[in-house]
């Protein structure tokens, strides 16, 4: 059984707090951590206790770091997961982190997919094949492609294409028809378009 002998805040981190037991340095904590479990000088610890403390600050850490990234952008569950694992956090600190930034709302791969689908049919003018590779690379699951693909109309498709086409038009004055056609058909595959569409 230890006692807390010291709590001292930390000078690089306003926000972490340097615990000591029986004198000599212990851990460190969150704020949150510090607060959930009530630790304060003269409270006595058992090893499961700290043990317990421990991993739950772990998930603090996990879960800052994971904010942070979030911070610069939207992301995946995949992206955000992967990017925890990296830094070496354990599988279930890193699921108990996603979980919190899920019930926090700070974590929606709906959201998230609904999102890139606009910003790449409006800035990049891509097509639904094109978006559902990018949708597969931040680990988005089929049936949520799927649901966000089906509210990409025809019309709209049909619209962006039309861009395409007369953006390559307005470039191809030095070609013949054929090579402009051929450009346009080349364009709007590697847009991700499907032959119905070109």
């Amino acid at each position: 059984m230890k006692v807390i002998t010291k709590i001292g805040r930390q000078k690089n981190n306003q926000e972490r707090y340097n615990i000591y037991l029986n004198d000599e340095y212990a851990f460190a904590v969150d704020e949150g951590t510090l607060i959930k479990f009530g630790l304060m000088k003269g409270k006595t610890l058992e090893q499961f206790d700290i043990d317990e403390i421990a991993y739950e600050d772990e998930i603090a850490k996990a879960f800052n770091k994971a904010l942070h990234f979030l911070s610069f952008q939207m992301r995946s569950e995949y992206e955000v997961k992967k990017k925890l694992l990296d830094a070496g956090h354990g599988e279930a600190v890193v699921l108990e982190a996603i979980r919190k930034l899920e019930n926090l709302g700070f974590l929606n791969d709906a959201t998230y997919s609904k999102a890139l689908l606009e910003t790449k049919k409006r800035t990049m003018k891509k097509g639904p094949r094109a978006i559902r590779q990018d949708l597969k690379k931040k680990g988005i699951d089929k049936s949520l492609q799927d649901e966000v693909l089906e509210t990409f109309t025809h019309e709209e498709q049909l619209d962006i294409a039309m861009q395409l086409a007369e953006k390559e038009v307005r470039a191809g004055n030095r070609k013949t028809p054929t090579q402009v056609k051929q450009k346009i058909q080349d364009v709007l595959m590697r847009k991700g378009y499907s032959f119905s569409i070109v």
